[in-house]
């Protein structure tokens, strides 16, 4: 065995060591990667949240689950942001979270197993409230949350989103919503809701509201606060399917971009304000049969809008000549309206069509040639004819569908003139209106005057003749007393050829 020798020179003594052969270097073995702080489940906030899943009887189907020293960041309905704002890991995967990772939404979409449907226990989200931005309560369902909604929601004071749709929910919508500063849309769709709608949602000038929507709840009833109309934040309103009732209020400053207000109990007119709002892209009040006034020309020719659906409400009026396109808007359903008048030859104007309904109206006229320049109706939707007097048209005329507009509709156009069969609408023999009345002159006002002097004068003159000639012939009657037995027996002796005395009654 032949050993290396090393000299080690200290100093001026001298040594000899012995030392072993040089080796490689052993590895040092891996450093664990720490746990993140903020997400594993001695955490408080995946405390909380499985003890929220424990008292729904839920369970997460991802494969994590059943690891309670896993995150929860990798629940299929959770949410989780990374510290310094970088992409999270894959949906469902545990490892890649960073220290400080923060949970910020719940999702119930299909990735939980509820239990058994129950009341939603609120008290137990309380250690999110300040981190919880995203609460969506999950859709209809056999097993779905229930109750009415819990008082602690309005204690989370981080949440930007509140949404649930399913229709187990009951009660009234809690006031104390308004409070919450950073809410930025709340979407509350249930049958059971039932109450008002709390005027307190848009009482905070200084908060984030943007998007109200409280759709499909049958028994919600009330008015619509005026106060959401000037909400300097909210962008969109929609009670669509619900019991609102009253009037739209004259004054709007909110900046809406979506009224949808469809198969409600509102009257009164469309407000000239609603169209003078820059941001204006859907107005929608169908079968709101009770809302009447006219057309808002203002929102035709708005350069925002997007959408206008008034069909079957008794909003009247006339489709006014554009001076400038409207090339945003893509539907217009006035079907089934009392909109008069005609057809403008300037409708080529709305040259971003792709849905237009007139049928059902009263517009009548000349259907312009300019229809047929809309290109989005070809592979779109046109209707003109009324239908109601299809069965009996069809049968005395041999045409498909009747409409008021008059013969010859144009060629350039036969999505819009004729059915997907091939058969052209029905349409009525041109007939102008009738001449105006000629204009009043001084000849004929007086000819008129005249007319009616001699109609009140000749009678009256008449009359008093009559009465004149018979006070005349009254007073020129000469009364003769009548003759005594004497009288009568000197007659006798009158010689004859003279005057006899006449006898009078």
């Amino acid at each position: 065995l032949t050993l290396p020798w090393s000299q080690v020179v200290t100093g001026k003594r001298e040594l000899f060591v012995l030392s072993s052969p040089p080796t490689a270097p052993t590895p040092a073995a891996p450093t664990p990667a720490p746990m993140p702080a903020d997400v594993p489940a001695a955490n408080e906030a995946c405390k909380a949240l499985r003890s929220f899943y424990d008292a729904i009887g839920a369970k997460d189907k991802s494969p994590s689950f059943a690891d309670t020293s896993s995150t929860c960041c990798a629940f299929l309905d959770v949410r989780c942001t990374q510290p310094d704002g970088s992409p999270s890991p894959p949906l469902g995967q545990k490892e890649g979270w960073k220290a400080g990772a923060t949970l910020t939404k719940i999702k119930f979409r299909g990735g939980t197993e509820l239990g058994g449907s129950g009341t939603l226990p609120g008290a137990l989200l309380l250690p999110l409230a300040g981190t919880l931005e995203y609460l969506d309560l999950g859709k209809e369902g056999d097993r779905s949350f229930s109750g009415t909604l819990p008082a602690e929601l309005t204690q989370l004071t981080a949440l930007q989103k509140l949404s649930l749709t399913t229709g187990k929910f009951s009660g009234t919508i809690p006031h104390q919503l308004g409070r919450l500063p950073a809410l930025e849309k709340l979407t509350l769709l249930s049958k059971s809701l039932s109450g008002t709608v709390p005027g307190e949602l848009c009482h905070r000038s200084d908060g984030s509201l943007r998007k109200l929507v409280l759709d499909d709840n049958v028994k919600l009833s009330g008015t619509l606060p005026p106060e959401c109309f000037l909400l300097p934040t909210l962008e969109e309103i929609s009670a669509k399917k619900t019991r609102i009732s009253g009037t739209l209020p004259s004054k709007i400053t909110a900046p809406l971009r979506l009224l949808i207000l469809e198969e409600v109990s509102l009257s009164g007119s469309v407000p000239e304000e609603l169209c003078k709002g820059e941001k204006l892209e859907e107005l929608v009040l169908r079968r709101a049969n009770r809302v009447s006034g006219t057309l808002p020309t203002e929102c035709l020719s708005h350069d925002t809008i997007t959408k206008i659906d008034l069909k079957r409400t008794k909003v009247g009026g006339t489709i006014p000549s554009l001076d400038k396109a409207v090339p945003k808007l893509k539907t217009l359903d006035l079907s089934n309206s009392d909109v008069s008048g005609t057809l403008p030859a300037s409708v080529d104007m709305f040259s971003g069509l792709e849905y237009l309904a007139v049928d059902r109206t009263k517009l009548y006229g000349i259907v312009p040639e300019s229809l047929g320049d809309i290109r989005g109706l070809k592979n779109g939707t046109c209707t003109l004819q009324n239908a109601y007097d299809l069965v009996f048209i069809s049968i005395v005329s041999k045409t498909c569908c009747y409409s008021n507009f008059w013969c010859p509709l144009p060629s350039n156009a036969p999505y819009c003139t004729e059915t997907s069969s091939g058969e052209t609408i029905g349409c009525s023999v041109m007939s102008p209106p009738p001449p105006p009345p000629p204009a009043p002159s001084f000849a004929s006002d007086t000819a008129v005057v005249v007319l009616l002097i001699c109609a009140i004068a000749i009678p009256a003159a008449a009359w008093l003749l009559y009465t004149l000639c018979k006070r005349v012939a009254i007073t020129s009657t000469v009364v003769v007393p009548k003759m005594t037995e004497l009288d009568s027996a000197a007659v006798e002796h009158i010689p004859e050829g003279e005057a006899r005395p006449t006898h009078y009654n």
